[in-house]
């Protein structure tokens, strides 16, 4: 039976669900860590599962029943999964959308830096401090919901440690390119929202930046891991990111 994580025995069992997985084994339980108690609703486990409720996505380490996971998520109000289905099937009724490819490096090794408009490299400046705020609006600008939802997770866990922001910034100090570690835990490092502003993108800084991020990750000990869409794979070969495996979303 899937239930909300309130007791310790839950919260083991949702632990158990997560550990070892890719990206999961970052996001989930340091997600439970620190917003368990805030957010209690967000949080459930089963037997041998873990779902963690995020808008109208829920990530699902684990395997559980597919006709209670299905009616667990519709009565949520749920709109798409992110699962493995190595581990265990998706929803009933649910319909596969598409792949996301686990990409990462393993600790110690480093990649080459990729080519890049040396004339704008060398005009851009990197932060590695970036307020957390105008990073939340550059990387939502069109939904404050999301941005303030964002703000306030980075705030936490950059106060202890389990987030890496960094930015690119222009002369004018204004915001050119972003990328995150946004859940450290458990040796991995969960690396997402990489983004460039749009006039410069195609010129090689944000695949600079982000290799650059993963090789400062790995040298610590970390192993960075992210999820990629089906149209950004060749890019994120192209940069020397090994692929480590495959998740599927589904939706209703």
């Amino acid at each position: 039976m899937i239930a909300q994580v309130t007791d310790q025995r839950q919260k083991q069992r949702f632990f158990n669900a997560c550990r070892d997985k890719l990206c999961f084994a970052a996001q989930m339980p340091l997600s439970l860590e620190l917003f368990g108690k805030s957010q209690p609703g967000r949080f459930f486990e089963g037997p041998t599962l873990a779902v963690e409720l995020s808008g109208r996505t829920a990530w699902v380490a684990g395997h559980g029943n597919p006709d209670e996971l299905a009616s667990f998520l519709s009565f949520c109000g749920s709109q798409a999964v992110v699962l493995d289905e190595a581990e265990g099937p998706p929803p009933t009724g649910w319909t596969r959308a598409k792949t996301h490819t686990v990409f990462g490096l393993m600790p110690g090794r480093q990649l080459p830096l990729p080519s890049a408009d040396e004339t704008l490299w060398a005009s851009l400046t990197l932060d590695e401090e970036p307020p957390a705020f105008p990073i939340a609006e550059f990387l939502f600008p069109d939904s404050p919901a999301r941005r303030d939802d964002f703000y306030s997770e980075l705030c936490t866990k950059r106060s202890r440690g389990r987030a890496f922001v960094w930015a690119l910034r222009t002369r004018e100090r204004k915001l050119a390119c972003t990328v995150g570690a946004y859940a450290i835990a458990n040796g991995q490092a969960y690396m997402a929202c990489g983004e460039t502003e749009e006039s410069l993108r195609g010129r090689g800084v944000g695949g600079r930046i982000i290799v650059q991020m993963a090789n400062a990750l790995s040298a610590r000990g970390y192993q960075p891991v992210f999820l990629c869409s089906p149209e950004r794979v060749h890019f994120y070969r192209s940069l020397g990111f090994e692929k480590l495996g495959e998740y599927a979303r589904y939706e209703k």
